[in-house]
């Protein structure tokens, strides 16, 4: 059944791999068995965008964890969790991943959206990012990165992504 999901044929010489026989087992109903334990782009993960359920309690519970990461003001969080009710509520779920104020906003990567809805998204992302580094510059006199800095990241990464596709 993989091969015929657009997400995952192209995991297939990958899955082949790493489970070989394994993959030619049927399965009784109702059994599971994990192929891979996390999503990104590069293994098909599909992103949905459940933005519109963010309430009061989830920005509070959110923003309890955030507050503990010092110099973390501004990012995005990776999570898995049980239920959405505990998740608003801070209780049992566990941060995969914390990305700072570059990472994208991967809700707009959501199927369903369009190019110009993630186009808005990562223009909303900036003016947020701008608001809060004024925030921390002015009242807590955190300076702003040097326009060197940030030509200096950008070349990095534009080394390190050509290091990594010429494998």
């Amino acid at each position: 059944m993989l091969n015929h999901d657009k997400r995952y044929v192209l995991q297939l010489p990958v899955l082949k791999k790493t489970y070989g026989e394994k993959l030619k087992t049927v399965l009784k109903a109702g059994e599971e068995f994990l192929l891979v334990p996390y999503g990104n782009h590069v293994r098909g993960a599909k992103f949905i965008d459940d933005s519109h359920l963010i309430d009061e309690q989830l920005t509070k519970s959110i923003d309890a964890v955030c507050r503990q990461v010092n110099g973390f003001f501004y990012g995005r969080m990776d999570v898995r969790y049980n239920t959405w009710e505990e998740l608003r509520e801070g209780k049992k779920f566990s941060i995969i991943e914390l990305n700072g104020a570059g990472s994208e906003p991967t809700h707009m990567y959501d199927p369903k959206h369009s190019v110009f809805f993630a186009w808005k998204e990562i223009i909303r992302h900036w003016n947020i990012l701008f608001k809060v580094s004024r925030m921390n510059h002015h009242p807590l006199e955190r300076p702003y990165m040097k326009t060197s800095t940030g030509m200096q990241m950008f070349k990095e990464n534009a080394a390190y992504l050509k290091l990594i596709t010429e494998k």
